[in-house]
């Protein structure tokens, strides 16, 4: 049975119209920019209509890390391939290449699982720093704040994918297969190759020569690595992450247009800077207000991508399965979406996260809502990515699924009536 009656047409044109004003104005919103602080304090300005608190808190990161990384990681894969042949033709006969051989390619692998598939920082220190900044504004109860529910979406824009636009998946699953794929098999193979070149091997068997040439195959997908990013491009960013943007403002805007309030939760719309930059903004704020997040129970939904609605899915991990989210939280957007007619899934593990793992990682009940394709779509951290390219029905969709998310949350007052069915739904990597 619905609780709420779905959000009015004026919040659903306020939520395009503003995605189309922030593509149109705000320009290049990569993380830690210029253009990404302007619209963050625009937004601000928005929310002070509808909220009774807008905070606006900066905070220091190095954006090119979560990627930056690439280049110099194909290098080294490429350098290896060299100095392997160097000694197996007898050029270089010194294990000082092999012992170089190994510590680049183990380092550009352990960059690879840290930044990229656990979203922590590593090689941060080496890369500039730069300013983001994280919004927060609050509806608070007509009493005491018992609860605390928050919708989270991010504001800055991703660097363009060249292989997301030119082919799809079709052109994603070579390059990083054979480029990931090469690293590991260059990571084993340099131990095996240090080991007997300290041995004083003679490379006399077929072995050696036959891995040499696999290691030529793979010089390929090294060099296509290089390119995986353009630097040049910015994406406008309409579908991610505009779109959670602004249902996360619908919420509040549709509560003051209503003038409701609920007894004892407070709720909350959280636009976070810098998740393209490996979720910073999210982990920075999560950081800075753990003590206050855990003062009273607070429950996060962090939307990411909300372009398709049979796409429509539940995040209880993420971080490439490396990060538990809450099966808790999970139910709680679950029975939302029943209630809005749409019955939705729990994601299979996908190399990437949201937000609400940035929560997780602190101990703040979240979970990930979003409606992306795991078969990424042309307009995927492309420039097709634009106003023009969004769904309409997708968003309001997923505005009505929120405003029933908050409106179970206070009904049931708090987390813990959806745990034990939390548990019992979602089974993929649960461990608390």
């Amino acid at each position: 049975m619905r609780l709420t009656n779905g959000a009015s047409e004026s919040t659903h044109k306020f939520m395009v119209d503003g995605i189309r004003y922030i593509c149109e104005n705000f320009k290049e919103r990569a993380p830690g920019t210029h253009s990404e602080r302007k619209a963050q304090k625009f937004l601000k300005g928005q929310l002070e209509e509808w909220a009774d608190e807008v905070e606006m808190e900066d905070f220091e990161l190095h954006p090119h890390a979560f990627m930056g990384w690439i280049i110099p990681a194909g290098i080294m894969g490429i350098i290896s391939v060299i100095f392997y042949w160097l000694t197996y033709k007898g050029a270089v006969n010194n294990p000082a290449l092999a012992v170089i051989a190994v510590i680049l390619t183990w380092f550009a692998l352990s960059c690879l699982v840290v930044e990229f598939l656990m979203y922590r920082e590593y090689v941060d220190f080496l890369f500039p720093k730069k300013i983001s900044r994280n919004v927060m504004a609050r509806r608070k109860p007509t009493g005491e704040v018992k609860r605390r529910i928050i919708f989270c979406g991010h504001t800055d824009a991703a660097n363009e994918w060249t292989y997301s636009l030119h082919g799809g998946l079709k052109s994603l699953a070579p390059v990083m297969g054979g480029s990931i794929g090469g690293l590991i098999v260059l990571c084993v193979f340099n131990i095996v190759w240090l080991i007997y070149d300290i041995a004083g091997g003679m490379y006399v068997s077929k072995f050696w020569l036959v891995a040499g040439i696999i290691q030529i195959i793979l010089i390929p997908f090294f060099i296509a690595i290089l390119f995986f990013i353009n630097w040049r491009v910015i994406v406008d960013g309409a579908n991610d992450n505009l779109t959670a943007d602004f249902i996360s403002m619908g919420v509040l805007k549709e509560m003051a247009d209503n003038n409701k309030r609920y007894e004892n939760t407070e709720v909350c719309c959280l636009l976070t800077g810098s998740e393209e930059a490996g979720l910073r903004g999210a982990v920075a704020y999560a950081k800075r207000h753990q003590e206050e997040l855990k003062e009273v129970e607070t429950v996060v939904i962090a939307m990411d991508t909300m372009r398709e609605i049979e796409q429509l899915q539940i995040y209880t991990q993420g971080c490439t399965g490396t990060q538990k989210n809450s099966n808790a939280v999970g139910e709680l957007v679950y029975e939302a979406g029943v209630n809005c007619g749409i019955e939705m899934k729990e994601t299979d593990i996908y190399p990437g996260a949201v937000d609400a793992e940035g929560f997780s990682r602190y101990g703040i009940e979240s979970v990930g809502f979003c409606g992306v394709n795991h078969d990424p779509k042309t307009y995927y951290h492309t420039r097709l990515d634009t106003a023009d390219n969004i769904s309409e029905e997708c968003i309001n969709l997923s505005l009505d699924i929120c405003l029933e998310a908050a409106e179970l949350y206070d009904s049931r007052e708090g987390i813990e009536s959806f745990r034990e069915e939390g548990k019992k739904r979602f089974k993929k990597g649960y461990n608390k």
